[in-house]
This record gives C-alpha cells, structure tokens and sequence, in this order.
C-alpha cells in the first residue's frame, strides 16, 4: 500500500512538472505571437505605399495608414466600404475584370483614378495578388501615388516634343528667309533704281509689305525654335513691363480693367527687351481676347528665391537659384484642361479662321527658354488663367545704349560674298554694286576659300551664310581666319549659331535675314571704317 503511494505521488509530480512545463511553453509561444503580430501589424501600417486588402466580393477588409493618407479618410470610414465607391467612373468598367483575375491567381500591376474624401482624384500604381487566410481568398493590393511622377513625365515628353517641333520649325524658317530676303531685296532694288510710274511702283511696295508680314511670322516661328538672333542686355523687367503697357493701352476697350503691381525690388535680368514686349503684348492680348464682355488683367512682377523643396513640390524643371517672376492674368473665359498641353504648339489655336496664326504662345515659349526661362500656365473654366513666367536674375547693372550716327554707304572695297542660295547670293552682288562695291560672288564654301586664297590680299571683307552644304559657315570662318586673321567677317543668316554670335574674334557682325539693304550697307561700311575713323561698332 506504501509503494502504491509512493508510485502515486511521484506521478502526480511528474503531471504537476509536465503541467508546468506546457504553461511556460503557451507562455512563450503566446509571447512570440504577440511580437509577431507587433511585427507585421508595424510593416502593414508603417509601408511607404498603400495597402488595402479586399474579400473576393471587393469589400474592404483591412487598410494600413498610407492607404487612409491617400484617400483622406479614417480607418473606419473605409473598412466594409467597395472599393467600386473610390474608383473614378471611368474605370469600373474594368474593376470586376480586374478582380476576377486576381482571385483566379493573377498578379496585376496597373494605373488607375481613386476619389479622395475632399473630391479630388489622385493617380495610383496599384499591384495587386491573391491571398489565402483561413482557406478564404482575399485580394491585397499595393497603391503607390504616382500623380507627381505623372506630370513630370508629361512636362519631359512635352518639352521633347517642343524640341523636335523647333527643330523642324527652324529648318522651315531658314528657308522662308532666304526667299524673303531676295524678294524684299529686289523689291527695294527696283524701288530705288528703276523709273517705273506710279502704279507699277506701288504694286512693288504691296510685294515689299507682304513680304515684310512674311517675315513677321517667320520671326514667331524662329522665336518658337529659340533660333531668332537677339541682343542680350541687363534690362529692368519693371521697364519693359511698363514700356509695353504703354503700347498696350491703345487697343484695350473701356469694359477691361488693367492692374499693375511691380516689385519694389528692381528685377533686371538679361535679355532682348523687343523679345520681351512681344512676349508680354502676345500675352496681354490672348487675355483680352478671352474677355470680349470685359474683364480684369493683371501684371504682376516679383523677385524670388527657387531651392530645392520648391523643384520638389511644383517647380519640377526649375534650376535653383534666384528668378524674376513676370505673371499675367486674367478674368477670361478659362482654357479646357483638353488643350492646355497644346497651347504652346506651332500653329494651335482655338480663335477664328483668320483671326490668329496659332504662332503667338509658340514665340513666347521659345522667346522664354531662349532667356535661360521658364514658363507655365494655370487656368480654369470660366474663371481665368495665369501664366507664370520666371527669368533668371541677372548680375549685371542696366545700361543704356546709344543709337548710332547715319554714315555714307558707298565705297569701292572688294568683297567676298558666300551664299548657297543663288536668289540672295545675287540680291547682295547687286546692292553692293549699286553702290560702288567689287563682288566676288561663290555659292558654296569650297568655292569662296579657293578665291580667298588666291585674292585674300585684295579682299577687304567677307559676307557668308552659315548653313550651307559641303562645309558649314562656321568652319568656313575658321579657315579664313587661318589664312587671313584680320579679315573683317559678316554673317548672315535665318538663325543664329551661338558659338558663332557670341564669339566676336570669329565674326564682327551678325545680321539676320531677311534684313533691309540699309542694315547690310551700313554694317558694310561701318566695319570697313572701324579702323580708319575709329567708328563705333554696333
């Protein structure tokens, strides 16, 4: 009986330890869950992206923070709500085949719109995969918010196709010069030197003001193209603003209302100030244009400091430093958010048959980013638009220029003239003749650098395009400089060649066709003197 006990207590000790020793093992494992369950429930609510887990009927079952952050709701507003309700209509129609998919084992990734509790839409990368807990399916999907990226990608796409259309653009233009450059040059030829009545003489100034106008729209056009020659100077942006106010109160109507508030702080910056009033004049009259009952536009001028978290946040393609700030806006009818990407296109307009030549915005896109600028437009239906035009501000003191004294234009100098088009190669050939000069004409670089080198002692100046094939204008004066470096060089062309503008010890005037035969004369002469009488270059 004393060894049953005995057997018995030492059972029930053994249950008692084995007891204890399954509390302490429910204990750990218990402990070990928790923390897991911290773990995950810490990943799930503290991911970069938005997650939401939805049952297979599309019902929501479970949110993270980001995703309440995305939306702009609570957790409890969300949980038990179809995600169809979020979804902007465009896309339901592609939602039940989406969610089909991934409970039949697809993984998807894709774009779609979601409603934020204000109203707004916000543009989300979502990827989405099946999950299985408990034996029922579930769909988890990863939403990322990929508005901003969006617009950069436009904004980056938009300015390639600004670029290519320019390209495009400057070669057109390039061409068109040289024909007008023969048209309004032989129509001042026979103006000047023929004894035609005076009927006949006005039919010549009817093609001479044509062309002119020609020569109007293909200087927007190279604007656009960011390929028409400008003068930069240190200029005060509340100047220019003022100066074009002045042209532009002439065509303003009683019913629109004109606010200027300029910045205490003088904004100078360098640029071309007849570049900057056109820009400014397009401006103020597409805004007048859209207010034909009458309405408010406003000019405003400021200086402001671009740093990184403002590239960050709105300026995406803004260099950081310090700009001046040129807006313009107005009361008007708005333009639809369907064609405000196209606003700045060559050629784009929405006014009238022959009320606009869809080149004015074109010109103030390339006039801005030809001044290191840059330009954005805000506007709503109705309401108005804005555009925000940001000019870096320059180191440099403003400076006035003086015009320059009218000087005689004969002479009796050899010149060498380089064209490859044989209509303006002629047209200068003519005018300098007319007034005392030798030519040597040569239509092609080849051609001008074997004249040069057998005359270069009697060749007094050169006048050469720069595009021309076989070898370009640039490395045409290069090789003149070579043989001779003091020869005294004109360019001319439809557009400018940065480095060759810019460089003085490569060329010492540049003009732009199509130009008067009183600018060639007068370059002519001025630079032929420059070292006679001392006369200044302008």
């Amino acid at each position: 009986e004393l060894s049953l006990q005995y057997e018995l207590n030492q059972e029930k000790q053994k249950l008692e330890q084995y007891s204890s020793h399954l509390e302490e093992l429910v204990k750990e494992r218990t402990k070990e869950l928790s923390i897991s369950e911290k773990w995950h429930r810490s990943i799930f609510d503290n991911a970069t992206d938005g997650i939401i887990v939805l049952d297979k009927n599309g019902i929501i079952v479970n949110v993270n923070k980001k995703a309440c952050e995305l939306h702009g709701f609570e957790r409890d507003a969300l949980i038990g709500v179809n995600i169809s309700l979020l979804e902007v209509k465009e896309e339901n129609q592609t939602l039940n085949e989406r969610l089909t998919q991934i409970l039949n084992g697809a993984s998807l990734v894709y774009e779609t719109e979601h409603f934020r509790k204000d109203g707004e839409k916000v543009l989300l990368e979502v990827s989405s995969n099946r999950i299985e807990i408990e034996g029922q399916k579930y769909i988890q999907s990863f939403y990322r918010d990929i508005t901003e990226k969006k617009k950069m990608q436009e904004q980056l796409m938009h300015s390639q196709k600004m670029e290519s259309v320019g390209v495009l653009a400057g070669g057109i233009a390039h061409n068109f010069n040289n024909i007008l450059t023969a048209i309004l040059g032989y129509s001042e030829l026979l103006l000047e030197f023929s004894d035609l009545d005076e009927t006949s003489k006005q039919r010549v100034r009817n093609i001479e003001s044509s062309a002119r106008k020609a020569g109007v729209m293909v200087s927007k056009l190279l604007s656009f193209a960011r390929r028409e020659p400008h003068e930069v100077l240190p200029l005060n942006l509340n100047d220019v603003v003022n100066d074009s106010v002045k042209l532009f109160e002439g065509v303003l109507n009683k019913r629109i209302g004109l606010k200027i508030n300029l910045s205490n702080i003088n904004p100078i910056i360098d640029g071309d100030p007849n570049q900057l009033e056109q820009v400014i004049m397009n401006l103020m009259v597409n805004s007048k244009d859209a207010m034909p009952e009458g309405g408010l536009i406003s000019i405003k001028t400021s200086v402001l400091e671009v740093d990184k978290s403002d590239i960050q946040n709105t300026l995406a393609y803004i260099k950081p430093g310090k700009y001046a700030l040129l807006t313009i806006s107005d009361t008007g009818c708005g333009i639809p958010k369907a064609i405000i990407n196209k606003i700045f296109d060559p050629f784009f307009t929405t006014k009238e048959k022959n009320r606009g030549t869809g080149l004015g915005l074109a010109s103030v896109y390339g006039i801005v980013k030809d001044h290191q600028g840059y330009i954005s437009v805000q506007s709503e239906l109705d309401k108005g638009t804005t555009f925000d035009i940001y000019l870096p501000i320059s180191e440099t003191s403003v400076i006035k220029i003086g015009k320059p004294e009218p000087i005689s234009v004969e002479g009796n100098e050899n010149i060498l003239v380089v064209d490859d088009d044989r209509d303006v190669l002629n047209y200068i050939k003519d005018i300098l003749e007319t007034h005392g000069y030798s030519v040597m004409p040569a239509n092609n670089s080849l051609t001008a650098i074997d004249l040069f080198k057998n005359f270069s002692s009697k060749i007094s100046l050169v006048i050469t395009d720069i595009v021309m094939p076989l070898l370009e204008g640039s490395d045409l004066v290069k090789h003149l400089r070579e043989i001779k470096p003091d020869i005294k060089i004109i360019v001319v062309s439809g557009y400018r060649d940065e480095k060759i503008v810019k460089d003085t010890s490569i060329i010492n005037v540049f003009l732009r066709k199509p130009f008067e035969s009183i600018e060639l004369l007068t370059s002519v002469r001025r630079l032929l003197d420059i070292d006679k009488r001392k006369l200044p270059l302008y």
